[in-house]
Formats: structure tokens, sequence, C-alpha cells
């Protein structure tokens, strides 16, 4: 009987190792896509596609005990092994890990009305609109490390999208409550607005290619007078000045989608797609694709990744949206039911989970299964990261003599990942 008891527990273990060697391998290829939800209605949440397949709410899945993902889900942001969701009107940021989607922390308080995120100088800065007055837009400087908000820089009105390139911070003024024509360049170290750069009206979308950064300026639309038209802006990254603008008579154009070196850029224009290159002096008169009718804002979000273009079509704003996939040749290549309000679509990279297990790596953890304490045979500087079955983080030390302590710890399979100058291993750990 004693001999049977141990054998199961055996196999249970073995079983166990190979959940939590699958759950770091569950979202690392494929594409993620946020649903917004309805404005009010705390109804945002994430899909997943990969394998020609969509799964929803993962989110929700993920963390059965944790209360649902927020309002209105704004952005998602990256950052080493984690992942951001910017929650607009719950004015909240949900941290997960960008693998699993384990939830991890929420960042709650210092935001007002957040948008986008980006990542400079070892800390996040989130975009925020404030109460909507003219004075009342910032930047929210995040602390990575205990994920809260250390401080604010303030900013014009209606900043909006935000990337980190060439050591800087470029922030696009698009309006928020009002209607915005500026760039705003902030240094991440001295947290300060070192120039404003004026373009087109309503800058939605920015691309960096080659030493330029493009801005695609939509332009006052008809239902906010009085109506402007947009233009493709490029600013030489070295003088922060407007090298060139293409005009784009009478048409209100965005999602302007690109790579950091190809020519070839994609744009939208109420419920169509266009192709042209940087390099063009006139705007292409026939579309690429065309969806239908898709409201009053045209195609609610488009992304190009891995030479495919992803479309969100937000239906009716309160039923489930759909998404269609199409070639950069404009075929359709499939189109799968999301969550309500598709907005956005980000390609998922592992980090972790995509490091072996390497069973031959130098150093190594003793004792295994361990009690209140485990080892490492090494001298070397080394970060360690401890991770239970659903990828959530439970321990980060730099380890010492005095080893890793584990007596906080429930008993059961834990991933450790170490990290020195010369490489990293993930192993496998029991905790008695």
């Amino acid at each position: 009987m004693k001999k049977n008891s141990t054998r199961f527990t055996f196999m249970t273990m073995m079983m166990l190792l190979l959940q939590a060697t699958i759950s770091f391998a569950q979202y690392t290829d494929g594409v993620f896509i946020l649903n917004e939800g309805g404005a009010g209605s705390g109804n945002a949440s994430v899909s997943f596609y990969n394998n020609n397949a969509i799964t929803n709410n993962i989110y929700e899945t993920v963390n059965p005990t944790e209360n649902a993902l927020g309002d209105t889900g704004q952005s998602i942001s990256f950052n080493g092994d984690y992942a951001y969701i910017v929650l607009n009107i719950s004015n909240t940021i949900k941290v997960v890990n960008r693998n699993t989607f384990a939830y991890v922390a929420t960042i709650a308080t210092g935001l007002s009305n957040p948008r986008y995120m980006a990542f400079a100088n070892g800390k996040g800065f989130v975009t925020n609109w404030g109460a909507g007055g003219a004075t009342d837009g910032y930047l929210a400087v995040i602390n990575l490390e205990n994920n809260t908000v250390e401080s604010t820089i303030a900013i014009d009105e209606g900043l909006e999208k935000i990337l980190y390139t060439n050591e800087k911070l470029y922030v696009a003024h698009q309006g928020g409550f009002g209607v915005g024509n500026t760039i705003s360049v902030v240094n991440p170290v001295s947290l300060t607005v070192e120039q404003e750069i004026t373009v087109g009206d309503v800058p939605n979308s920015m691309l960096v290619n080659n030493g330029a950064l493009y801005v695609l300026c939509g332009g006052r639309p008809s239902w906010s007078p009085p109506q402007t038209y947009g233009k493709l802006i490029k600013i030489n990254l070295t003088t922060n000045t407007v090298e060139s603008t293409l005009e784009f008579p009478s048409l209100n154009p965005s999602n302007l989608k690109g790579t950091a070196t190809g020519t070839d850029i994609y744009f939208t224009i109420d419920s169509d797609v266009y192709t042209s290159t940087l390099a063009s002096t006139t705007i292409p008169t026939s579309p690429l694709f065309s969806l239908g009718a898709q409201g009053v804002y045209g195609i609610y979000g488009m992304e190009l990744i891995d030479n495919q273009i992803f479309v969100a079509d937000a239906g009716n704003y309160v039923s489930p949206g759909t998404v269609y996939i199409y070639s950069t040749t404009g075929a359709l290549v499939q189109n799968y039911t999301v969550g309500i309000t598709p907005n956005s679509f980000y390609k998922a990279e592992g980090t972790l989970s995509t490091t072996p297990v390497n069973e031959k790596w130098a150093v190594k953890m003793y004792p295994n299964p361990a009690t209140n304490v485990f080892y490492l045979n090494t001298n070397e500087f080394t970060e360690v990261k401890l991770y239970d079955t659903s990828g959530r983080v439970v321990k980060q030390a730099t380890y010492t003599n005095s080893g890793v302590s584990v007596a906080d710890l429930t008993t059961g399979i834990y991933i450790v990942e170490m990290t020195t100058n010369t490489g990293r291993s993930v192993q496998r750990l029991i905790v008695n």
C-alpha cells in the first residue's frame, strides 16, 4: 500500500511538472488582441490568436480568483517578462506575466484617464488626459520595481500615443477632449519636456523608420468642425525638425503601420486600407481592400504583424467584434469573433518561457526538493526569480552565500530562473 502511494505521489508530481512547463509556453507565439469593451460596462478583455485559432477572455481564464480585467481597455505595452494593460475608465494598469497572463499587480493610484505607455531609463511612462482641462494632462512616471506612480511630468493636454527612440520619448497630442497638433519631446532622465514640434491636426499614429519619425495626422473630423485634413510628417530625429510634409487633400487618414527598415506603409481612411511607400509624394487613389461601413470612427484598429494585416471591426460597440486577417497583397486570410470593441493588436514574443530547461548548465540548485532554503554552486553574481505554476513571480532575490529562503512558500512545484552575466537557466524546484 505504501509503495502504491509513493508511486501515486511521484506520478502526480510529474504531471504537475508537465503542466508547469506547458503553462509557461501558453502565450508566446501569436497575437494578443485587446478588446476595449463597452465604456462604463467593465467588460474589457484580451483574446489570443495562434495556429489559426482564437482564444477569448484569456485574463479571466488564467486568473479566475481575480477581479475582472476592468473598464475600457485602452492599450497594452510590454517590458521584460511583463505586460501592462492600461484601462482608461478604471484608471488602472493591470500587470501580468506576458507569457502566461497570470496576474502580478495593479497600479491603481496616480492615474487619470490613462492612455498609452512606453519604457525608458528603467521606468514606465503613461500618458494621461486628466480631467480634460488645458493644464490637466501629464505623464505618469512608473516605478517598475514596486508598480507605483512615483512622479508626474506636466505636459500639454490631449497627450495620446507615446514611443521611445533615440534616447527620447515622443508624445503625440491627438487632442483628448480637445484637438492637438504637436509632438512633445521628453527627456526620460531629467523628466522634462525639451521641445514641442508642430505637426498637423490630430496626430494619431507614429512610425520610426531608418532614423526618422513619421507622424500621421488625421486632421479634424467633420463632426468636430472646422474640418481639416490629413498630413504625413517626417521628423529628423537628430535635429527634431520637420523634414517634409505630404498632404492628404479632403481625406482623414489614421493607423499608420510599417516596419523599422522597410519602405512599404499601410494606413486607413474610413473603411478602406491603403498601401504606399514612405518615399511617395502622392496619395494612392484606390484602396488595397475595404471592409465596408464601419460607423463614425471608420476602421477601429489595425496592425502589421509578420507580413499580415490585422484589422479590428468594432461592429455596434456593444456586441462581440470581428477581427479580419489579410495578406499584404490584400487577400482575406481569415476572420474571427472576439470580444466587445477590439481596438489593437500586439505580437506575442517569448521571454522566460522561450528559455529551455538546461540540465547541463554549470549552476545547480541544491537540495532539491528543498524545505527551508536552497543554494547554488556558484560565486557568480546571479539574479534569482521563483514562479509558481501559473507563472506568477512569488520571490525575487540576488543570490548570496546564505542561499534563497523558501520557508514562506507553500508546498509545491516552482520554476526557478537564474540569470548571470554569462547565461540564464530555468530549472524546476520542489518545495516540501
